[in-house]
């Protein structure tokens, strides 16, 4: 006869067979000895309901396991001695009373969904504030010990404060709680606690921990990443209160939930927490892969409480999770149109960019008015490419040759003994000297109002390799662009012109774009040249409305080479202008498009982002990886998307995606998510 009352198999006996049997006779199939499998029933059924017969259940001495477990013979006893390990002789008592009581079978505790359970007697009902105080006090009853006296009320309220907010509570606030003698006192501390801002930071760092949150990508360069966004949306779920099965679906797959809102997006950041690579070497497809394992690992770990990535390379050797059951769990996560080398300038995609009020509305008064003109450039429907400036180009082409006339100054000078010799189609050609820096005076009178000025530089024979450059390698960098005018009716005075915009149909970039040759500083440019290719290139400098050339004015136009790179002037070049309203005012909005462009690149720079999950319309095919490796799938059978079965079959009215393995997870019957 035995004392104490029935023997309860997942508390009393599971731990034990699980200690010193499973090591031999356990889910581990490679370790499994003798064809003997403990941690299922059909391991000890007798031998006419289909197993072994290791045990007759009512009858220890008929049953085979309690013999072997108590067998004198050390070469026959269970446990092994080789095994190190030995069951007491009270385990013995606790196999040998389960057996004479029935060996009832019980599933694994933590797969059966929980049951709230009757309230446990106590000595003292009145010391119980709560439900929970009952188990508290009916284990303290059980160990000898009585509950401990209610705390003051200044320890109290540091408790309360540094559970809820973290911090603890002010000189005042004590003040006021301790002078509160209402019945209702500690509950308004507790709701004022609750309603802090600091209540969801509280309670969000556990959950940041969890998500493996980090303001960089780890690895070798740990450059930054911008998930702060996502953090945010944690802390405020916590203060808004948001519902945990909610808190779950947004998490997991508030991109997949129908008209998903920014928010929604941006919760699914949980997902894009672990580390990405972007170090050298590396093989993009094999991080790839571990961003996917991580996603696994870690949705198994935060609501299941699994260590799942054992069965990345072979079944679990404890838990119900086979090697395949993991790639089916894979397969909802497989499907992020991401790469697997990044994380070198930020956020990698799929990313979202979060704007503030002030920015959105920026940024579609930008678009608005990029959209404008190139309507107004281009005609109706028409857009420029946004990675060329094909605008520029189209100058060169779309006024006719007729438009520009040719520039015939009177007076013409150069620096350092250079000579400018007129040739038949009014260009110019520099010979003599050629100095480290120079600088070319031309003179002439308008005929008619001037809107713009066109300089083409043109090859010739008398250069190295044709030019157009007197360079040792046929480049020009043009330093300076300016223009002055002396009016008819002003003989003494003279004005300088503003130059507002300036485009070429070939330039350098960088120092040596076009625009530099209108920046007043000789440390920039324009350069002309490829040196691999020779060709004529021509510029065009639109001339400030408010300041217009009029007919009869004198206008000097001076070209600039001072460079630090010597000699580099222009060889062969000739001058026209136009006087064409069509096309300033072309030139003009093609300014100021590039400048909308600019601005609204630079404000996409500023906008905050954080990466979020997105599904790629075709999902990539999932396989099992043998051992784990990226590059050894077993393309024999095609995994799709699954759960463990020891979890409960999804519904079939789910879908088979993140949203329905979220909702598989938040479902009430589910054994472990309320648990963990």
């Amino acid at each position: 006869a035995h004392a104490g009352g029935a023997i309860d198999f997942n508390r009393e006996i599971r731990p034990i067979i699980a200690h010193n049997c499973f090591p031999c006779h356990g889910p581990d199939a490679a370790a499994r000895k003798a064809g003997l499998r403990f941690d299922l029933q059909e391991g000890f059924l007798s031998e006419e309901a289909g197993g072994p017969g290791l045990v007759v259940a009512g009858s220890p001495g008929e049953s085979e396991f309690y013999a072997r477990i108590t067998h004198a013979d050390p070469e026959e006893r269970m446990p092994p001695p080789e095994s190190k390990l030995e069951l007491t002789t009270e385990e013995k008592d606790k196999l040998e009373r389960w057996i004479e009581e029935g060996a009832a079978w019980q599933g694994h505790w933590a797969y059966v969904p929980p049951v709230k359970p009757a309230l446990p007697e106590v000595s003292n009902e009145a010391w119980c504030k709560n439900e929970i105080d009952y188990f508290i006090l009916n284990k303290l009853d059980s160990a000898g010990f009585a509950g401990s006296e209610e705390a003051r009320k200044e320890t109290l309220l540091r408790r309360v404060s540094l559970d809820l907010t973290g911090l603890p509570p002010s000189r005042e606030e004590v003040g006021a709680f301790v002078a509160d003698t209402s019945d209702n006192a500690y509950e308004k501390a507790v709701d004022r606690l609750l309603a802090s801002p600091h209540y969801g930071e509280r309670m969000a760092f556990v959950w940041l921990d969890a998500a493996r949150y980090a303001d960089t990508h780890g690895y070798q360069r740990d450059s930054k990443r911008y998930m702060w966004l996502w953090r945010d949306w944690v802390i405020n779920a916590f203060n808004e209160n948001m519902p945990f099965d909610q808190f779950t679906i947004e998490q997991l797959a508030g991109d997949l939930l129908p008209d998903a809102t920014m928010r929604q997006k941006i919760a699914t950041g949980f997902s894009r927490n672990h580390r990405i690579n972007g170090e050298g070497g590396i093989i993009p497809e094999e991080y790839a892969v571990e961003y996917v394992v991580d996603r696994v690992n870690t949705t198994s770990t935060t609501w299941l409480g699994l260590t799942m990535e054992c069965a990345r390379c072979h079944d679990h050797k404890f838990d119900p999770v086979s090697q395949t059951e993991f790639y089916e769990l894979y397969a909802f996560f497989n499907h992020v149109p991401e790469k697997g080398k990044g994380g070198e300038r930020g956020n990698d995609a799929p990313l979202l960019q979060v704007p503030t009020p002030e920015e959105s509305e920026e940024k579609e008064r930008l678009n608005t008015a990029i959209a404008a003109l190139e309507e107004t450039l281009y005609g109706p429907g028409e857009r420029s490419d946004k990675s060329k400036d094909d605008w520029k180009k189209q100058l060169f082409t779309k006024f006719a040759a007729s438009d520009w006339k040719i520039a015939a100054p009177a007076a013409v000078s150069a620096k350092g003994g250079t000579t400018l010799e007129k040739l038949d189609d009014h260009s110019f050609l520099a010979g003599g000297e050629n100095p480290d820096k120079q600088t070319y005076t031309l003179s002439f009178e308008a005929t008619a109002p001037i809107r713009m000025l066109r300089l083409d530089i043109l090859l010739d024979d008398s250069f190295q390799d044709q030019g157009p450059g007197r360079s040792v390698n046929g480049n020009v960098v043009l330093t300076g662009f300016e223009v002055t005018r002396t009016p008819a009716d002003a003989p003494g005075k003279t004005e300088t012109i503003k130059v507002t915009a300036a485009v070429a149909d070939f330039e350098q970039k960088g120092d040596y774009a076009i625009g530099n040759a209108i920046d007043g500083k000789d440390k920039t440019g324009w350069a002309t040249g490829s040196h691999q290719k020779r060709e004529n290139r021509a510029a065009i400098f639109a001339l400030d409305a408010g300041s217009a050339i009029a007919p009869g004015d004198q206008v000097t136009v001076t070209l600039k080479h001072r460079s630090q790179h010597a000699k580099h002037s222009m060889g062969r070049f000739k001058l026209s202008w136009t006087d064409s309203a069509e096309a300033a005012g072309w030139v003009a909005d093609s300014e100021r498009l590039a400048a909308a462009k600019k601005d609204l690149t630079e404000l996409e720079r500023r906008i905050a982002t954080v990466m979020i999950m997105e599904d790629m319309e075709t999902p990539r095919d999932t396989y099992l990886l043998e051992r784990g490796a990226y590059d050894k799938p077993d393309t024999s059978v095609k995994l799709f998307p699954s759960v463990p079965a020891a979890m409960g079959e999804m519904d079939e009215d789910l879908p088979k995606n993140r949203l329905g393995l979220a909702q598989w997870l938040v479902n009430p019957n589910h054994p472990l998510t309320a648990r963990v």
